[in-house]
């Protein structure tokens, strides 16, 4: 019988922000007049230089805060500041990062790019050579950056941005989606309710869990796609799946499945395979 994980539902947990002191430093003790003041450390003060890119640089993940300005390319009509203005905005949220509050933390809370900013600011895990049009102007900047460094302030089309460079980390899984009316992209067709697709979901990890092959079931069952490949999704980086699938999908361990996820799209089973496995059935 195969192994079975908890199911990990909801958003990601937020990043702790680390509060800075801003205590006043104690007044310096008066030196004795029969004392020589004490010696100045010898050691500087240097600031750390940041990583510089890793050895393979083919390929990087990112998580990016976008301030809009009126008018800037998908702005919607509630952005009322100036280019400038976004431009300041945009260099005191860096500044905060940069002072080591979580970049996760500052881009669900400020970032004007609702779709990455509920994923954390994550855009996803490209290799250099499929990295996507829509955030060009961020490639050449964080393909210069190593792993945890900063990108500096770069305008593109959306508003002014900037990204954090993060360790790129991936995960294979198939998956069986059932959908229900209402939830996002499901046709006419799909009549069912949401506690119907419930249902049927832990019906089907009942007779995956009894035995039954997950790539038939899936081929059966599922309801997009990836019905054809048994379910496979091949191997994903961090930021391109829904947030409450990646968080149960990384949570997994290799040969287990998941409890029902849902995501806006329906309730999903997740099985999580070796890395680099194909899926053994064309």
């Amino acid at each position: 019988m195969r192994r079975t994980a908890p199911f990990f539902a909801g958003l990601l947990a937020l990043p702790l922000v680390l509060a800075g002191c801003d205590d006043e430093p104690a007044a310096e003790p008066e030196t004795p007049a029969t004392q020589e003041p004490a010696e100045e450390p010898t050691a500087e003060a240097e600031a750390t230089e940041p990583p510089g890119p890793p050895e393979d640089n083919s390929e990087a993940c990112a998580r990016m805060v976008m301030v809009a300005w009126q008018g800037a390319a998908h702005a919607p009509e509630t952005i009322t500041r100036s280019k400038e203005e976004a431009r300041e905005r945009a260099e005191a949220l860096r500044a905060r990062v940069e002072g080591g509050e979580a970049l996760a933390e500052v881009a669900r809370e400020e970032s004007d790019a609702p779709s990455s900013a509920a994923r954390g600011g994550a855009i996803g895990t490209f290799a250099r050579e499929d990295w996507p049009a829509l955030h060009g102007a961020l490639e050449e900047p964080l393909f210069a950056v190593g792993v945890g460094a900063l990108t500096p302030v770069i305008e593109a089309d959306y508003g002014y941005a900037f990204a954090e460079r993060c360790a790129v980390e991936k995960v294979h899984t198939r998956h069986i989606l059932v959908r229900y009316a209402g939830a996002k992209n499901a046709g006419e067709e799909i009549e069912r309710t949401q506690e119907e697709a419930l249902a049927l979901t832990r019906q089907l990890r009942e007779r995956i869990d009894g035995g039954e092959d997950f790539a038939e079931v899936a081929r059966e069952h599922s309801e997009d796609g990836s019905a054809e490949r048994g379910g496979d999704l091949g191997s994903v980086g961090r930021g391109l799946f829904q947030p409450p699938f990646e968080e149960a999908a990384f949570a997994l361990e290799v040969g287990a499945l998941s409890e029902p996820v849902e995501t806006v799209y329906g309730f999903h089973l997740i099985e999580r395979l070796p890395d680099g496995e194909e899926d053994a059935a064309e």
